[in-house]
This record gives structure tokens, sequence and C-alpha cells, in this order.
């Protein structure tokens, strides 16, 4: 068997590489095709990393919580639409096995109303108990009782323009002044979460100081119920034993659950899918169009050749596969640039958008099984003419 493969790659390295030939006698042919195919693979790169960076940002604040279970009420939809529950219900999980301590998240949307322009704009408050931050955020873990005087604040540094230049100002003061739902702040610090969907910026505070900002909130319920586990402690197990001692308002979900709900509700109740898929598609036509015109009007041009080949004994299937040698051809050398200006097009957009618009190998794969879908289909249709070619017809 090692001889006959052996064998057969001597064969294949001696052959004459017709299709390369074809695809590189054209310097300017060839910068064409994979100028093409790279640009097609650009739009497909951006809607694709687009797509998946926003969809992601949503369940980001669901990844900053400290706990391996979540207590939300029965009718959880998204963070943006939260409803309340009893405060007590969290404390009973402190009596299941395996609970190592709980801690209550207030969550609630504010008006913010931005220093100097005073325009007001939607703002994310995060209102968290300083005996056990339930946010994993490096500035609020290192030294929680800075949010202990009331009115202090962090803000979300990678929140949108419009908000002002906070994080800018802090670096030359020890604190700024703002003003969310017309209740005076001090901004200490800030963090980094994101915009979302639901909220274009982000606050973090202590309750007390929640409970200033929405006055007509009461302090014994909570939007989400964050449980930690002792270690080792099975934490399904831990999920089965706690639900059933919750009332029908009440569920206790994964943290991988909480994000899959998000995720769903967002897929779901936004044109944002439709839209950048609809961009992919387009990306795909336009590549399958230039590579399919390149290559017929290569075909157009060679009859002559390609009926010598026939002549001589060459099957159809040979002649025809030359074609989609070069489009595969066409895919490899377009994909490479492609591949390459999306990466720093990804780092461009990262710093633009402050989403985390990154390159990953899954969608690398995807993209480029794409690009060889394209350019041998668009190779397919342009072979039409050498299965129809005879050559008494051409002589």
């Amino acid at each position: 068997m090692i001889r006959a493969l052996r064998q057969t790659l001597h064969k294949a390295l001696r052959r004459t590489p017709v299709a390369w030939l074809q695809v590189s006698h054209n310097p300017i042919k060839l910068a064409i095709g994979v100028a093409g195919v790279s640009f097609s693979n650009i739009l497909m790169f951006f809607q694709l990393g687009l797509l998946d960076s926003i969809y992601n940002s949503q369940c980001e604040p669901i990844r900053r919580m400290r706990g391996e279970l979540m207590m939300v009420s029965a009718g959880y939809s998204n963070l943006g639409s939260l409803q309340v529950f009893d405060r007590s219900r969290l404390y009973q999980a402190l009596g299941v096995e395996g609970v190592e301590g709980v801690s209550p998240l207030h969550i609630a949307r504010g008006t913010w109303i931005t220093p100097g322009t005073r325009e007001m704009f939607d703002i994310f408050v995060y209102g968290v108990s300083l005996s056990r931050p339930s946010l994993a955020f490096p500035e609020l873990e290192e030294n929680p009782s800075r949010l202990q005087p009331l009115r202090n604040a962090l803000f979300d540094r990678n929140s949108k323009e419009q908000y002002g230049p906070i994080a800018k100002e802090l670096t030359t003061k020890p604190y700024v002044n703002v003003e969310v739902n017309q209740k005076q702040l001090r901004i200490i610090d800030t963090f980094s979460l994101g915009a979302t969907f639901a909220a274009d910026a982000n606050l973090i505070v202590s309750d007390n100081t929640y409970f200033l900002i929405f006055e007509d909130k009461n302090p014994s319920e909570i939007e989400v119920g964050l449980i930690q586990l002792k270690p080792g402690a099975d934490r399904l197990a831990v999920q089965r034993t706690l639900q059933p001692l919750m009332p029908k308002d009440v569920k206790v979900v994964t943290r991988n659950e909480l994000a899959v709900l998000e995720m769903n509700y967002w897929k779901k109740n936004s044109a944002v899918g439709f839209i950048f898929t609809l961009g992919v598609v387009v990306g795909f036509v336009v590549g399958s169009i230039i590579v399919y015109q390149i290559l017929f009007t290569d075909v157009m041009n060679s009859l002559p050749q390609y009926a010598t080949l026939k002549a001589m004994g060459y099957t159809d299937g040979y002649v025809i596969s030359i074609v989609i040698q070069q489009s595969a051809i066409l895919a490899v050398v377009g994909f490479i640039p492609g591949f390459l200006a999306s990466a720093a097009l990804y780092a461009v957009l990262a710093n633009i958008t402050k989403l985390a618009v990154l390159m990953t190998v899954t969608r690398a794969l995807q993209v480029l099984l794409l690009t060889f879908v394209m350019c041998v289909g668009s190779g397919s249709l342009a072979t039409r003419k050498l299965v129809q070619l005879d050559p008494a017809d051409v002589y």
C-alpha cells in the first residue's frame, strides 16, 4: 500500500501542472481573481465576526457574575427586561448541601445626564453587596470598600462616547461628579464591560447607592441571585436539589443555561442575525460572479487548447478537472490575503466598537469552506462549454 502511494505521489509530482500554468500565465488575470476572492472573504469575515461578537457581548455580563448557579424569575427573557422576586428565596439556598454562599444582584435601567452637554441617555446600573461582590471585575474585587461611601460608583470605560470623557477625566481627578436619575454620584474608577443591545453604558454601585438612585425599588426584592458552591460540589446536583424548594415564580439555572436564554432571546427578537447573514450571502454571490467570469473567459479563450486535449484522447473529466483545479487554486491563494486583511479589520473594529471581535479557528475554517464551495461551484458552471466541445467544431 505504501509503495502504491509513493508511485501515485511520484506520478503527480511529474505531471505538468496545467491548472497552475493556466492560472498564473496571466498575472493581471490572477491578480483580479485573487482580489475578487479576497474581497468576498473580507465581506464574509466582517459579517460573521461582527455578528458573533454582538451576540457574545450580550452574554458578557453573565460571564462576569460570581456564581456557579443563578436564581432568576421564572419569566426571565433577557437582562434588559428583568422581573423581581423575593430576596428570601436566595437565602433559602444556604441550607442546601454544597452551597458556600449567596449574593444578590440588582439590575435596573437609569437615566444618565452627560456632564457638560446635559444630554440624557439610558444606562445600566448594577447594585452589588459589598460583603460578597457579585460581579467579577478586578476594580471591584480588589477593594470593594471603595464603594462603601454613599454615591460612589464605577463607570464602564467601554461606554459609548456620548456619555462623556469620564475615563480621561479620571486620569487627572480623584473622582468625577455625574448625575443619574437626578441623583448626584461620584465616579471614582472605571471597569471594562462594553455595550449590549440592552445598554450602551454601565455603572456599578453598592446596594445602598442603588436604592438611593431607584427610590421606587423594594430592598426585599432582587433581579438576580448568585449562588457560590463549595469546592468539589456538583453544580447539577445542587441545582436539582434546590429547584424543588423554590416556588413556581423562581427558577435556578447554570451560567451556561442563562447565557443560552439570553442569546436565544436576541436571536429571535432582533433583526441583526438576518441582516448580517444577508451580508454573508452577498459576499458569497459577489465572489461567485467574479470567479465565474474569470474562469469562463479563460475557458472560452482556451477552447482550441482544450479541443486539442480531447482530440488526443483526454476525457471530459480530465479537461473539466483542470478548470476545477484552477478554481481551487484561486480559493486558496485568494483566501490568504483575505484572511490577513480580515484579521487586521477585526482589530480596528474591536477598538472602535469596544466589542470582542476576535478571529477564531472555527470561523476561519468556515469561511475557507465557503470559499471552496464558491470557487469550485463557479468553476463547475464555467465548464459547461467543455462538455459540449467537439474538436471537429473548433478545427
